[in-house]
């Protein structure tokens, strides 16, 4: 057979310096690749899981937050005073958002610190629906309406 050329076996290995250099970087790239991917999946699995957390805290407050409203109706019901009151001063103080704060005053009502160590419910937190919504009755049965001078006359 002579005179004829026989073709490379492509598998076999190359001695060109130059494409075993370029097969050596695209070794490396593919390996590169794949760590960027493993470090990724790594980052995505860690923030999936921290949003579960989020979302499970949320859900746990949710259940566990005690209803304004209905803290608005054994306030109304202790002191006698209307709930539809409790409620208009409530939301104009604060929206009706217990954890409300403007400078130094927080809460439902947002007590001051002397008002609030008037009441009989100065031992719990100005950011407890029920204790606010109770001092706040209990100040409004007592004449006290002039602590929220905007919102009592509305």
């Amino acid at each position: 057979m002579a005179g004829v050329a026989l073709a490379q076996d492509p598998v076999a290995p190359t001695t060109d310096p130059a494409v075993a250099s370029l097969e050596e970087r695209n070794d490396k790239l593919r390996h590169q690749l794949r760590m960027e991917r493993a470090r990724h999946q790594k980052v995505l699995r860690n923030e999936r899981i921290h949003r579960a957390t989020i979302v499970r805290r949320f859900e746990h407050r949710l259940r566990t937050r005690p209803s304004v409203q209905h803290a608005l109706e054994v306030a109304s019901a202790t002191y006698g005073v209307p709930k539809e009151r409790l409620t208009r001063v409530a939301i104009c103080e604060s929206t009706l958002r217990p954890d409300a704060s403007n400078g130094p005053y927080e809460g439902l009502f947002q007590f001051g610190t002397p008002l609030w160590n008037k009441t009989p419910y100065r031992e719990f937190s100005r950011n407890d629906p029920y204790a606010a919504s109770l001092a706040a009755s209990w100040a409004f049965s007592r004449g006290m309406a002039s602590h929220w001078p905007v919102c009592s006359r509305r």
